[in-house]
């Protein structure tokens, strides 16, 4: 199984970071990534990706509604350096595919994540 996914973040050493973690992690792979909060519905919509790694504090997020932002097949992996309860604070409660990864963010916790993933979408398969 490939899953897709899309980085929206304007931290330039987040995203090399991320792109890196991609490109060493099998099963995976990049389709587009943005800097700005006003191209993640196009970005989203144009790409239709598995995941979106997306940081809660990009500037301009704020006045977006969450509501229009996320879609129930998509896996939304917020990579910040906010704690948990914050972002959990901010988005929509129905939201039930929601992963979370610290900035700065290790190779071993972002792979854990792309396994919870994985078993996410087999599950849905099954």
């Amino acid at each position: 199984m490939l899953l897709t996914c899309i980085i929206i973040d304007e931290d330039p050493l987040s995203v090399d970071m991320l792109e890196y973690y991609i490109s060493q992690t099998e099963g995976i792979r990049l389709i587009a990534k943005s800097a700005k909060a006003t191209d993640i519905l196009s970005t989203i919509s144009k790409s239709a990706p598995d995941i979106v790694f997306i940081d809660i504090s990009i500037s301009g997020i704020e006045n977006l509604v969450f509501d229009d932002i996320f879609q129930k097949d998509i896996v939304y992996v917020f990579v910040t350096k906010y704690p948990y309860d914050y972002v959990l604070d901010v988005l929509p409660r129905q939201l039930a595919n929601v992963g979370y990864l610290n900035k700065p963010v290790s190779f071993l916790l972002f792979k854990k994540e792309i396994g919870r993933i994985k078993d996410l979408h087999t599950s849905k398969l099954n």
